[in-house]
């Protein structure tokens, strides 16, 4: 009866925390470049486990990060570019460490350098001189803007990174992830070159979350909590009736 209640503990806490990924793959719908979680349950009932062998029930929960691309949203600006395949961007994070991203919302700042998303600065950087104007990306990652005579001037070229096992990359938030001993080997190319696609520029890649998936996973992981919640309290009774019986 022990093993009940242990079997169904195991179950409430790994749906409770199927229902906590869910809600964030929800609320992050709407952000760029989001890359939507999922739960996943380990371990099988062994009856004829010894006690120092393991446990019945789910034994462990990990969170999987799934890294299909998200749809594109056009915005316009010239210098925002969406990522058409499963490469990644470096930038250098504000801990000064390199971080890969996929989030392509670069930006002008104050000292003219060409920054991605929270004014991380791109690396290698890329920086405006004086009198320069209007930068602009093209599909092959090539940041250009006009000199003081009206000439289009070349900048610098974004190169991008594909990452072995892009699962094994440890996120550290806003969209940012760092290189792992599980992530594999980076290779490193050029957009529109060597088996990497061009990019999208005037876009930015949307968020992979399927609302539709979320919440059929949703109703799934409550039934589910409901039917544990329901063992649990079986197992409790049936602990009291042995209690009972021995007095």
């Amino acid at each position: 009866m022990t093993t009940i209640l242990g079997a169904a503990a195991s179950g409430l806490q790994h749906y409770n925390r199927a229902m906590d990924v869910i809600g964030h793959n929800l609320a992050n719908v709407n952000s760029g470049a989001f890359k939507a979680s999922r739960a996943v349950s380990e371990g099988a009932p062994n009856p004829a486990a010894a006690e120092t062998g393991g446990r019945l029930g789910v034994a462990t929960t990990t969170i999987d990060r799934l890294f299909n691309p998200g749809g594109a949203t056009i915005t316009s600006d010239p210098l925002h570019f969406g990522i058409q395949d499963d490469a990644f961007f470096q930038v250098t994070a504000h801990d000064g460490e390199p971080a890969f991203t996929r989030y392509g919302a670069l930006s002008l700042d104050a000292a003219r350098n060409i920054v991605a998303h929270g004014g991380r600065h791109l690396d290698p950087p890329i920086a405006l001189e004086e009198g320069m104007t209007r930068p602009a990306i093209d599909r092959g990652g090539i940041i250009t803007a006009l000199d003081a005579e009206g000439e289009t001037v070349e900048l610098g070229r974004i190169p991008l990174l594909k990452v072995g096992n892009p699962r094994g990359l440890e996120a550290i938030g806003d969209g940012l992830y760092r290189q792992t001993a599980n992530s594999g080997e980076i290779t490193e190319g050029l957009a529109g070159e060597d088996g990497f696609a061009g990019l999208l520029p005037g876009g930015i890649e949307g968020s992979n979350v399927d609302i539709s998936t979320e919440f059929a996973n949703m109703v799934i992981a409550q039934r589910a909590y409901q039917a544990n919640a329901r063992s649990f309290s079986v197992g409790d009774e049936m602990l009291a009736i042995a209690t009972n019986i021995t007095r």
